[in-house]
């Protein structure tokens, strides 16, 4: 018992240990799953181009696991590093020195770093005259010059560029920038240095540059002229002249064609010479000075001719006289040659638009009254306005432009006037109007107007006036001819024109026409009203049963005179009187009750009658007399119709039904109204509404009274409009199978009907197929109402004809026969064309270059080229074995070589098949032993036994062929097998 107790416990023991290594066994490998730091130098990078793809992962220490990121801390070396696989391209990272890059792997949340040291690259030597620059360049970029073969190794940019002397090294600046222009041609040394790198060593590389002179084209002495100007001391101008600080033995162009320069060794040119030939304008010439060394840019420097055109302001001077005292301008009207806006054509130059203009205003004795300048003045293309005071007095005036002067710019050329003076006239006008009463001409007289000269008016014209009523509005009225005479005149305005209103005053402004100087011709005058009449009225209860009638009359205080008012009852018909009574006074209100219980059922009339004698102006009428009639018992019964009534709007032509229209059973004199309650009558050409009740009353003809209910209708307005389409001309395919349904018609709501006719006629069905050349009417429908006009369709069916065979079909594929071949035997109709498908229906269309072949169907339809419309489509196949071999050179061959060295290595008979289709070919060998069969399936014997597959030996062989055609015999003969 003892030792299986020590037995167990040992076992348990072993058990515990082995579980306690597994968990640090375990915990060790989780810390460590990023690996451990590590550290290498890499020297002479560009020996190695596997350092194009450096794996950073294999150099971790430890054991690290996979699945985690790389990271650098220089965001530079981003593009040469792969991030998932840890792979980085040494020959992209272009600065030696030392990099790290960190490999986190979040699975324990550990990290290692690889520490890289690079060694310097500092690209090669070159000096062996690969290094060029120019003198004038004063910023050569040196690593241009350090170069390898390599694009995908880069020179490390962290190094230092020196010189080989203090002149070169002084000429270095920005690092890696040398002053070509500074230090002048010649040979210069230069070395560019890397530092060392751990246990890498400092390199170097160096440059020889070859810096070559370049050349100087000069600075330009331009030449400007005024084309008035003498240019006789420039007839023999050596174009060296006008250049400073130029190389020798440059050329010399024309860039305006001016002929001038004869070869390229001619400096010589005449600028008078060349103003006469092409006048005014900017001609230039280019001096090109070429480099002995290519890297040296050629140099050119442009002397510019301006010869400016002497500008000349001429036009006229269009001015429009004013009136005293008030301000005028003078339009001028110029040549539109003369741009003063744009004639800066100098490169020297900038645009300017700024002038100084001079012009004087004298009076009619030829004194100077104005003398104006005007420092900041703007002229436009075509005209431009002169502002002038105004003046006191009226008379004859007279303007004249002195000089104009570009005030920014020095002009080689002075601006000439020649713009004539203009003279203008200022008018005093008196206009007189006296005041009028209503219904009376308004006459107008002017006085003071003088004619162009300052004289007098004597002279005939239309006035052209505006007349502004009391409300301010206007209108504009045009007399007939009107004689002025010692610059008066006279016309009148109709009493049809005025008005009274609260302000009765009127004004009138002269507009046309402008010789008079209309602005200042204005006149008012007053329109009197007619005084004020009485007012008479008759209140009657009811017209048509009256139980109560009033008088009131309203009449204006007379300072004069007196009223004298009456009224007089009496029955329709009978000239008795039955009421009456008289009143007198001087003016104020009365009311009078006319006492009419006694009168019986009838029509009757009262007269209210008042006459007065003042004498206040303006008065026209002086009696006044107001007339009702009346009834008691005197309303009619309403009348009687349909109260639901339907109209079709096109049976009323254009406008639709009106209330006239509306069926009225009994009733007389009628009066139609909008509702139950409008007072305002309805006319019977009112235009009828739908789904509108309208409402009718009988009047009464002996009293003119409505009957007190009214009748009510409500009509229903049917509205068919015109059917409407894109395409009344539509045409079909035959083969689409159209409809009257395929036609494209659109209602404005109704239903379409359709017809055989323009009027009458039979209605057709919506499957009614079409027919060409045939027309179809639409309307539409709604209710029983029609649209009158019936929308005419006419349709064209485009129906191809069946493409006919004309010829054989029996042909040779030796022809290399085409589609389009095909067509010569097929015929169509003009203008239908042929179009050719592998499918009897849909499938594909074929090419016509499409070579023949056998063995396939294929289909044919004429076409029309303008609708696409297809015929049924014919079905087409070809033999291509119809070959005469007469025709071919057809030969059947006497040998072949099958040694497999790719050139007559079987027998076959050439285009046997195409002659022969169902020939038969038998081989022999001199036993008389079959070794081959062959046809058009297995036309070639390739020397071998076919029964043993063994390879026959060179020698004679037999053959026998069966043409199977024509009932030919069959040809025996022999061949030669040669290997």
């Amino acid at each position: 018992m003892r030792n299986n107790y020590l037995v167990n416990f040992k076992i348990r023991a072993f058990y515990l240990l082995v579980i306690l290594m597994i968990s640090l066994f375990t915990d060790n490998v989780n810390a460590q799953c990023a690996g451990t730091d590590s550290s290498i130098t890499i020297c002479n990078k560009e020996s190695d181009p596997s350092l194009q793809n450096f794996n950073l992962f294999n150099q971790l220490g430890g054991v690290p696991q996979t699945g985690g990121t790389w990271t650098t801390n220089n965001p530079l070396n981003e593009n040469a590093l792969n991030n998932s696989t840890g792979t980085v391209n040494l020959w992209v990272i272009n600065r030696f020195g030392t990099h790290t890059f960190t490999y986190t792997n979040n699975d324990c949340n550990e990290s290692a770093i690889v520490t890289l040291n690079l060694g310097g690259y500092p690209g090669e030597d070159n000096v062996d005259g690969g290094a060029n620059a120019c003198s004038d360049d004063s910023a050569v970029n040196l690593f241009s010059f350090l170069d390898n073969n390599n694009t995908a190794l880069n020179v490390d940019i962290n190094g230092v560029w020196s010189g080989a002397s203090s002149s070169s090294s002084a000429a270095i600046h920005n690092d890696y920038f040398f002053d070509a222009d500074s230090v002048g041609p010649g040979t210069y040394s230069l070395i560019y240095t890397v530092d060392d790198v751990n246990t890498c060593t400092s390199r170097v590389s160096n440059v020889i540059l070859e810096v070559h002179q370049g050349v100087e084209s000069g600075e330009p002495l331009n030449i400007n002229l005024c084309e008035s100007d003498d240019m006789s001391v420039y007839t023999n101008l050596d174009l060296h002249d006008r250049l400073v600080g130029e190389d020798p033995n440059g050329i010399w162009t024309d860039n305006n064609g001016t002929g001038q320069l004869t070869d390229v060794f001619d400096t010589i040119i005449n600028i008078e010479e060349i103003y006469n030939d092409f006048g005014a304008g900017t001609y230039s010439f280019t001096y090109t000075v070429t480099p002995l060394h290519p890297v040296c840019l050629e140099q050119k420097t442009t002397i510019t001719i301006f010869i400016e055109k002497q500008y000349v302001l001429s036009g006229v001077q269009n001015i429009i006289g004013n009136c005293v005292n008030k301000p005028l301008n003078v339009s001028v009207d110029y040549d539109v040659l003369f741009l003063p806006n744009d004639f800066s054509t100098s490169p020297d130059e900038v645009h300017s638009d700024s002038y100084l203009i001079n012009y004087q205003v004298y009076d009619s004795n030829n004194s100077l009254i104005d003398n104006i300048f005007l420092s900041d003045f703007t002229i436009s293309d075509g005209n431009f306005v002169l502002p002038i005071p105004g003046k006191s007095t009226s008379g004859l005036y007279s303007v004249s432009i002195i000089s104009l002067v570009n005030l920014e710019l020095t002009k080689f050329c002075d601006i000439q006037i020649d713009v004539p003076s203009s003279t203008f006239i200022v008018q005093d006008p008196m206009v007189s109007i006296d005041d009028i009463c209503i219904d009376e001409d308004a006459i107008i007289n002017i006085e003071n107007i003088l004619d162009s000269t300052g004289n007098p008016l004597n002279d005939t014209f239309q006035i052209t006036y505006s007349l502004n009523d009391p409300q301010l509005n206007t209108i504009n009225i045009t007399t007939d001819p009107l004689d002025f005479i010692n610059g008066k005149g006279t016309f009148t305005i109709d009493s049809s024109l005025l008005q009274i209103t609260e302000n009765n005053g009127y004004t009138i402004n002269i507009l046309q026409p402008s010789e008079l100087m209309t602005d200042c011709i204005t006149g008012s005058f007053n329109v009197n009203p007619i005084p004020e009449e009485i007012q008479l009225n008759l209140i009657v209860d009811n017209q048509c049963n009256a139980t109560n009638m009033e008088v009131n009359v309203v009449a204006p205080p007379l300072s004069t005179g007196e009223y004298t008012v009456t009224y007089e009852v009496t029955e329709v018909g009978n000239p008795e009187l039955l009421i009456d009574n008289t009143i007198v006074f001087i003016g104020g209100q009365a009311n009078y009750q006319v006492d009419i219980t006694n009168l019986e059922e009838g029509y009757y009339e009262v007269i209210l009658k008042s006459t007065q004698n003042d004498t206040t102006p303006c008065r026209t009428q002086f009696e006044f007399e107001l007339t009702e009639s009346f009834s008691i018992g005197g309303i009619p019964d309403p009348p009687t119709l349909n109260t639901s009534q339907t109209f079709c709007f096109s049976d009323y032509g254009s406008n639709g039904p009106t209330i006239s229209n509306i069926v009225v059973d009994s009733g007389e004199n009628l009066t139609w109204y909008e509702d139950d309650t409008s007072t305002t009558p309805l006319d019977p050409t009112t235009l009828l509404l739908d789904s509108e009740d309208y409402y009718v009353t009988s009047t009464n003809p002996n009293n003119n009274c409505h009957s007190s209910e009214r009748a009510v209708v409500v009509v229903s307005v049917i509205t068919t409009l015109m059917v409407t389409s894109p395409d009344i001309n539509p045409i079909f395919c035959a083969s689409d199978n159209a409809t009257i349904a395929n036609l494209n018609a659109t209602t404005n709501g109704g239903a379409l009907v359709w017809y055989d006719s323009a009027t009458d006629g039979n209605i057709l069905e919506s499957n009614t197929q079409l027919v060409n050349g045939t027309s179809y009417f639409a309307v539409e429908s709604i209710s029983i109402c029609e649209s009158t006009s019936r929308l005419q369709f006419n349709v064209t069916i485009i129906d191809p004809p069946i493409p006919v065979l004309t010829g054989s079909l029996l042909l040779c594929a030796l022809d290399n026969l085409t589609i389009l071949d095909l067509e010569e035997i097929i015929s169509t109709e003009d203008p239908f064309e042929l179009i050719w498908y592998d499918a009897a229906e849909n499938g594909l269309e074929i090419d016509k270059s499409n070579l023949l072949q056998e063995g396939i169907n294929y289909y044919v339809a004429s076409i029309d080229p303008q609708t696409r419309c297809e015929s049924d489509r014919v079905e087409i196949s070809v033999i291509l074995s119809e070959c005469d071999p007469e025709n071919y050179d057809f030969f059947i061959p006497d040998g072949f070589s099958p040694n497999n060295d790719g050139v007559n290595d079987n027998y076959f008979i050439p285009y046997i098949e195409f002659f022969y289709p169902k020939y038969e070919l038998e081989i022999f060998n001199r036993y008389g032993q079959s070794l081959f069969k062959g046809d058009i399936n297995h036309p070639a014997w390739d020397g071998k036994n076919n029964g043993s597959g063994n390879d026959t030996t060179s020698g004679v062989y037999f053959y026998i062929l069966k043409y199977n055609k024509n009932n030919l015999k069959p040809k025996q003969g022999r061949l030669y097998l040669s290997k």
